[in-house]
This record gives C-alpha cells, structure tokens and sequence, in this order.
C-alpha cells in the first residue's frame, strides 16, 4: 500500500472523526505502556548483573579514567561524614492500596505523552513507515533472546557467585525474558488491531456526527417554518 493512500482516511475526515482517532491512539499506547515498561526493566535487570558481575573491570576502567576526569573537571571533593542524630529512622510502609492510583496514573499520563509525542514527530518528520506484525514480533523476540544470552553471560562470566540451586537461575534467565517477549506480542497484536480498524472507526464517526448535524438542522428548520 503506498504511504499517502495510509493519510487517506486522516484527510479527509472531520473533527468527529479526528477526535476518534485520537481517542483510539490513546488506547493503543495504554496497551503498548505495559511492553515499554517491560522491556525497561528488563534491560535495567541485564545492566544490573553485568555491572555486578564485573564490577572489578569497572572499576579498572574507572581509576585508568580518573586522570583525565580530574584534568577536565578538576579534583572532585570529599564529602563531608554526616553527624548521625541518634534518633530512630522513620518507617514507611506502602500497601498495595497505596501503590494502585500511582501505578494507575502514571499509567495514563506516561500513554498520553506518548501519544503526543507521536503527534510531534509525525508533523515533524511525516507518519511512522507500518512494519508487518510478524516482524515486529520477531524482533521482540529477538532482542528477548539477546537479552537472554547477556544474562547468561553475566552468570557464568562473571565473579560473583549466586545462592540457589543452578537450575532455579535456568528458569529465571530463561522465563523472565519470555514473559516480556509475550507482553509485547500482545500489546503489538492488539495494537495491530486498532490500527485496522481506525479508518473505519473514524468514517463512522464523521457520518453519525454528520446524521446528527443534519438532523438538528432539520428540526430547527421545521421549528422555523411553524413559527
């Protein structure tokens, strides 16, 4: 399908049927929130175990750099030791009830800047080329595998040792990296699906918004018509 016949249906529709569309881009990204939010703890779960597993090459690395940190920046200051109060820490404690609004509207917000977002870039830069669905698929999968590996990697190569039986970190280097791999391919199915019925959604849209205008007009016609 060529890329202006895609613009086609967002052309030529109305305010109803705009307003629509947004409100499906909305939904959409609330679906794909749950990937990104996946995938981002994931990666920080691979950065994690490979800095702790080489922590010690880090470290290296950091002192050869210190040099020419401190001849760009200067020396860097030692922190003052904090005078302890004797005083007993407060504690906090979150439940569940708590934790549910923020969960929820961190959830809403972190959509509707995505959806936003997506409007900047695609009056920037034109819409988004459409990738098929296997392939973005295939390629959740993938990065699931690379992620995989790097796990692996980092259990078998690096220096830290880990408690629990071999066969319990198996399944987690495996199953947790799955699991993501099965969230995005929900939320990219389902966004798939929104996305083949937007058009139609938004047609619709414009012609009840245009049924009902018409209608008003008639009425407000025939009540002139009395008077």
């Amino acid at each position: 399908m060529h890329p202006s016949r895609l613009q086609q249906p967002e052309e030529q529709a109305g305010l109803p049927g705009l307003l629509a569309a947004f409100a499906i881009d909305y939904f959409r990204w609330l679906t794909l929130v749950p990937m990104v939010f996946a995938w981002a703890f994931l990666v920080l779960v691979v950065v994690a175990m490979l800095a702790i597993n080489f922590q010690g090459d880090i470290d290296r690395m950091l002192e050869r750099a210190e040099p020419w940190v401190e001849r760009w920046l200067g020396p860097a200051e030692e922190a003052d030791q904090a005078e302890s109060n004797g005083g007993e820490a407060e504690t906090i404690v979150l439940t569940e009830q708590d934790l549910k609004p923020w969960i929820y509207r961190i959830w809403m917000v972190t959509a509707l800047a995505c959806v936003l977002l997506g409007l900047v870039r695609s009056w920037l830069f034109g819409p988004w080329q459409p990738v098929p669905i296997k392939r973005k698929i295939l390629r959740a999968g993938l990065a699931a595998g690379i992620c995989s590996v790097l796990l692996f990697f980092a259990w078998l190569a690096g220096s830290e040792t880990y408690a629990g039986s071999a066969l319990g970190w198996i399944a987690m280097f495996t199953l947790f990296p799955l699991l993501v791999w099965g969230i995005s391919s929900a939320s990219l199915g389902f966004s798939h699906l929104l996305d083949q019925i937007r058009p139609s959604v938004m047609r619709l849209v414009d012609r009840a918004a245009l049924a009902v205008m018409r209608q008003a007009t008639g009425t407000a016609s025939g009540m002139n018509r009395r008077q």
